[in-house]
């Protein structure tokens, strides 16, 4: 294959993944939460724990798991599981800021900021947590994988780092513009922030438990 018709692969993949990127989910909500506290930073490395389940999720695709995944038991069971995860996170975060004990963090009052390490680790926990990451791969994505992979492995690369691509790309700008807005971004807002994306959390917890319902019925 042509290094131009690799060009249009990487293309088109990373505009298909922009669209499921900059909705906002579990992944979002913690770059969001930690960027005030840690930088631009927070948001390549909680990508690069989200790529690295993305790496495996083709692979596994290309060897069959599409098929699997896509039978009702398995996707009640992820819309159950997921479902609930979401809910207790959201859970946690309208708690915290309900209360008030959700505040601002600012770098000299942390003792303690999270490692890289643990922020990669968020990246993987939080897209485990959400449901519709499965689905996504499972249907849409699984059908491009399916063209790509009938042309050869060097497509199936290219489709891969351009999904990724558009996962560090959006996650490093949304974590850049949270780290600079310290200035304006005072406590309260930071607990409505909080509210809002905890809120969305529990959102996206009740559509995916309903659709698991639904299928089970």
């Amino acid at each position: 294959m042509s290094t131009e018709s690799l060009a249009s692969v990487f293309l088109f993949s990373f505009v298909v993944a922009i669209a499921a990127v900059i909705s906002p989910g579990p992944v979002t909500a913690t770059i969001l939460s930690e960027s005030p506290r840690q930088g631009w930073r927070v948001g390549p490395l909680v990508a690069g724990g989200h790529s690295g389940l993305e790496l495996l999720m083709v692979t596994l695709i290309t060897f069959g798991l599409a098929t699997v995944m896509s039978t009702p038991l398995a996707r009640t069971i992820i819309g159950l599981l997921g479902g609930l995860t979401l809910l207790v996170i959201g859970g946690s975060y309208l708690y915290g800021a309900g209360r008030g004990t959700v505040h601002l963090p600012n770098p000299e009052q942390v003792s303690k900021p999270r490692s890289y390490s643990a922020l990669f680790g968020l990246g993987v926990a939080t897209t485990l947590a959400n449901p519709f990451w499965y689905v996504w791969w499972v249907t849409v994505a699984a059908g491009y994988l399916a063209q790509a992979q009938a042309i050869g492995i060097a497509t199936l690369a290219a489709f891969y780092f351009g999904h990724i691509s558009a996962d560090f790309a959006w996650d490093t700008f949304l974590s850049a513009s949270a780290s600079a807005g310290r200035r304006i971004l005072t406590d309260r807002r930071y607990r409505a922030l909080i509210l809002v994306t905890g809120g969305f959390m529990i959102y996206l917890g009740v559509v995916f438990l309903v659709s698991a319902l639904e299928n089970w019925i």
